[in-house]
């Protein structure tokens, strides 16, 4: 999009619902440098450009997509990511395909913000989402201002640990779910470290920062989390023995599946099966 052609827009069609937060109704709002925020459902037509915004854009994307004009590029914004658009900068924002729901916040252009928000990268993945849209929910529909208070400290944890966490492209954690779908489909395998950097070409390192990002787990802990969920459906859905399901789920003797599936569950294999029936 050419410098020229930005200018400030604000269409909204009779399909988009909104709830805003602002100081009036949430005085403490100020204290954090939230200018305004608010949750939005948008769905057929959604177009809202800024010229020269005095505050930082962080959008948090639940569900659905929309489109991003910055400078002279197009991007698509998908779920579980957070765009930044800084003070000062133009852009434009309108929805695309589907319904667009997101939880967004204005920051003022304040020393702590501003070292936060500027030079990152559009989109970025976030674990984050789902809660800082329940959050700000919460928060529009308690009125006591005691009652919020925890629910504020929260949000302000939130908005600091996602705007410091390293930044992740979606590109990278649709890299990481494809790996780890492959892993699901061959759980009898071996799956070393090394054979799954080898995969995605990641060093072990930067294999581990994105799973703990997408899962809070590491790679082998998300092995072993496929696994026992693997193993828990088996034992509830078919007849096999808990050998059989021990080798499927990639361990060659019971023991040690039964050892794993007892401190990742809490009970036996026999027990677990025993559970689901009485």
């Amino acid at each position: 999009m050419k410098n020229e052609q930005w200018r400030s827009i604000y269409e909204i069609g009779p399909n988009c619902r909104q709830r805003f937060l602002d100081i009036p109704r949430v005085p403490e709002l100020k204290k954090l440098d939230i200018q305004l925020a608010g949750v939005s459902e948008l769905s057929g037509h959604y177009r809202v450009g800024r010229v020269k915004p005095d505050s930082h854009t962080l959008i948090y994307t639940v569900e659905g997509e929309g489109l991003l004009h910055v400078h002279d590029e197009t991007i698509r914004v998908e779920k579980s990511s957070l765009i930044t658009l800084p003070a000062g900068e133009p852009f434009l924002i309108e929805t695309h395909k589907t319904i667009w729901t997101t939880a967004w916040l204005n920051l003022n252009d304040t020393p702590r913000w501003r070292a936060l928000c500027i030079n990152r990268h559009n989109p970025e993945f976030c674990s984050r989402t789902i809660p800082i849209y329940y959050l700000l929910c919460l928060i529009y529909h308690e009125l006591d201002s005691k009652i919020r208070a925890g629910s504020l400290a929260q949000l302000e944890f939130y908005l600091a640990d996602t705007l410091s966490s390293p930044k992740v492209h979606i590109p990278e954690i649709h890299r990481i779910d494809a790996l780890f779908r492959d892993v699901e489909k061959q759980l009898h395998l071996s799956w070393s470290i090394e054979k799954m950097c080898s995969l995605v070409h990641y060093s072990e390192s930067h294999l581990h920062r994105l799973c703990q990002q997408r899962y809070r787990r590491s790679p082998k802990q998300q092995v072993v989390h496929l696994r026992m969920e693997r193993a828990k459906y088996l034992l509830g859905h078919t007849n096999w023995t808990v050998a059989q399901v021990a080798g499927h789920v990639g361990y060659r003797d019971v023991f040690s599946f039964t050892k794993r599936f007892k401190k990742s569950v809490g009970s036996s294999p026999a027990a677990f099966r025993k559970s689901l029936f009485n």
